[in-house]
C-alpha cells in the first residue's frame, strides 16, 4: 500500500553557479510530496499519519539557509539529498520512500523516484 503526504517549509538559498537573479539570496515556501510504501498493519494503517508527519517535519529544513546544508541547493540537489536522508529514516520503520517531489513554486519541482 502507498500513502501520500504533503508538507511545506520555508527556507532561503542562493544558487552560486547560476547566471541570473537566483544567484542572489532569496526564499521560497517549498512544498514536499512524499509517497511512502509499506504493509497495512493490523490497525488498518500503513503508519500513523500524525507520527509520520512529525518525523518528516523534523527532517525538513524549516527557516534555514539551504546553502548551509548543500553548497548548491537547487531543487534537484535538495530532492536527491532529502530522498536519501528521509528514505534512510523511513527504513528504520520498515517503510519505503518511493517518490519525493520538492516544489520551489507552484510551477516547478524536482522529482526523485526509488525502486
Amino acid at each position: 500500500m502507498r500513502i501520500k503526504l504533503i508538507r511545506t517549509f520555508s527556507a532561503a538559498h542562493h544558487l552560486p553557479h547560476y547566471d541570473g537573479p537566483c544567484h542572489d539570496l532569496h526564499g521560497h515556501t517549498w512544498k514536499t510530496v512524499f509517497i511512502i510504501e509499506g504493509p497495512v498493519q493490523e490497525n488498518g494503517m500503513v503508519c500513523d499519519f500524525k507520527k509520520i508527519k512529525k518525523l518528516l517535519d523534523s527532517l525538513l529544513p524549516d527557516h534555514q539557509l539551504l546553502n548551509d546544508i548543500l553548497p548548491n541547493p537547487t531543487a534537484e540537489n535538495l530532492a536527491q539529498f532529502y530522498f536519501k536522508k528521509i528514505g534512510n529514516e523511513l527504513k528504520k520503520q520498515n517503510l519505503i520512500l518511493k517518490t519525493l517531489e520538492i516544489w520551489e513554486s507552484d510551477y516547478a519541482a524536482a522529482v526523485v523516484e526509488g525502486e
